[in-house]
């Protein structure tokens, strides 16, 4: 019953405004790109040439303090749906526990579905692995990819797999009010090749829905650069040092190809195309990887937060620009409904986390709209950063390090000190601990936020609030 419900409003505001878009509403292409460090591009100080995406640096906004969330699902479901993950129960990464948005939540497909666009996703998904929870129950028309993990296509390499444990894992694609059907067994040789088979479909699907003249939205969230490692054979010692940089040089190939793809459909002017990462690097065990000056990928530190944000808009923003201000993967979805003029589909019933960025972006306003970053890593909140400063609650070093919790937060200034190795509080005797006070505030205001709107557990069957 609740689904015929949910299609029937769907249907109704579909026939209400499906013909209601401005004939220049912008198409929208968003990359995402898979454990990427901030570091891991040449005009970011990286060591392996990225021309084509330093180019696209140079055609909008390069943003440096781009921030997203510590682990693949919950960045994912900050940019779909504009809410802490905390709130959505999609703050961590489960293995074979129920997980996944619920579907409840208004995502930014939804919610461009129901202004008119049509809507794909071709690559990762990682929010939600069962019927109901799938790409195209979340307001995708078509979709092409993984459904978890890329860690799944290294499960059938090894000797003690069972797959009457864990299925094995496959390639899967579906369209909305069908069922996902299995392509292929996603295994470490398709691994090598799924980011050329995303950025193939994403190529036609530009294409073609240039041709009806209809805006559209386009999520391609490649694999790379997340472990196990592998790419297409074409790239086999592309750059002669390791396979790091092979993918590299892939990752940048394919960027390059969708750039392409817009030209050739004479579209590119008419599109907001934002590039992302989802994470930091990870520098361990993985033969490569940089997060610049900032300290630890996948942490709390801000090499677990910043990483690789740009967006380009040509003829809106202006192009060679670089800003420092703070940026959220949160602030996606008010932003992009802002600047279509769709604002009055965003959620009034549920808090929203991300703000709108609109007037930033387009340079009616030099500062962000955005003071704070809270920091959770699972269940726990680690850190918080306001303005220039970065207050941590608790610390981890590493994946692999246990958590520590200091007597006092620390605290550090991340613009003097990027590798936040001078703790303020330490160095002061306590001068700086007003800071304490900002984050007080904020804490407050989401704390009591959190208590009217409790948080939904991880794969729970949420429905809304009374």
């Amino acid at each position: 019953m609740k689904f015929i419900l949910k299609f029937l409003a769907s249907l109704s505001i579909f026939f209400a405004g499906c013909c209601a878009y401005a004939e220049d509403s912008p198409n929208i292409v968003y990359i995402l790109v898979d454990n990427w460090g901030w570091g891991d591009i040449r005009i970011q100080g990286g060591s392996i040439p990225t021309p084509r995406i330093d180019a696209l640096a140079g055609e909008g906004m390069r943003m440096t303090n781009f921030n997203v969330e510590n682990q693949c699902v919950p960045t994912r479901s900050a940019i779909m749906t504009g809410r802490l993950p905390i709130r959505s129960g999609t703050h961590r990464v489960t293995y074979g526990l129920p997980y996944g948005m619920a579907p409840w939540e208004y995502t930014l497909p939804e919610l461009l579905s129901d202004a008119g666009y049509q809507t794909a996703l071709f690559g990762k998904w990682h929010l939600g692995d069962v019927e109901g929870r799938l790409p195209t129950d979340q307001g995708f028309d078509q979709w092409y990819g993984i459904k978890n993990t890329t860690d799944e296509a290294g499960y059938s390499s090894t000797p003690q797999f069972d797959p009457e444990v864990v299925p094995q894992p496959y390639i899967w694609q579906g369209k909305k009010g069908q069922p996902s059907t299995k392509v292929k067994p996603f295994d470490l040789d398709s691994r090598k090749t799924i980011d050329r088979e995303i950025v193939e479909r994403s190529e036609a699907f530009i294409g073609e829905q240039a041709k009806t003249g209809s805006p559209f939205f386009l999520y391609m969230a490649l694999t790379q650069i997340h472990p196990p490692l592998g790419h297409n054979p074409e790239f086999d010692n592309a750059t002669g040092t390791g396979i790091y940089g092979d993918i590299i040089t892939e990752v940048d190939y394919n960027v390059g190809r969708i750039v392409d793809a817009l030209n050739n459909a004479g579209i590119a002017d008419n599109t907001i195309l934002i590039l992302s990462g989802d994470n930091g690097a990870v520098t361990e065990g993985i033969g490569g990887g940089s997060n610049g000056p900032w300290r630890a990928g996948f942490t709390g530190y801000e090499g677990g937060l910043r990483t690789v944000g740009m967006v380009r808009w040509p003829n809106k923003i202006a192009a060679g620009s670089v800003s420092d201000e703070i940026f959220a993967a949160l602030d996606w979805m008010p932003t992009l409904a802002n600047l279509l003029g769709e604002a009055g589909r965003i959620p009034t019933d549920r808090p929203i986390d991300g703000v709108d960025q609109s007037a930033f972006l387009l340079g009616d306003q030099e500062k962000s709209s955005r003071e704070h970053v809270l920091v959770y890593i699972g269940d726990e909140l680690f850190a918080v950063k306001w303005r220039t400063f970065k207050i941590h609650l608790k610390t981890i070093e590493s994946l692999w390090a246990p958590i520590q919790t200091p007597v006092f937060p620390i605290v550090y200034d991340v613009r003097n000190d990027p590798g936040e190795d001078n703790e303020l509080i330490k160095e002061s005797l306590f001068a700086y601990s007003w800071v304490y006070a900002a984050m007080g505030k904020v804490l407050t205001e989401k704390g009591a936020s959190m208590v009217e709107y409790p948080n939904i557990k991880p794969g729970q069957d949420f429905e809304g609030y009374e």
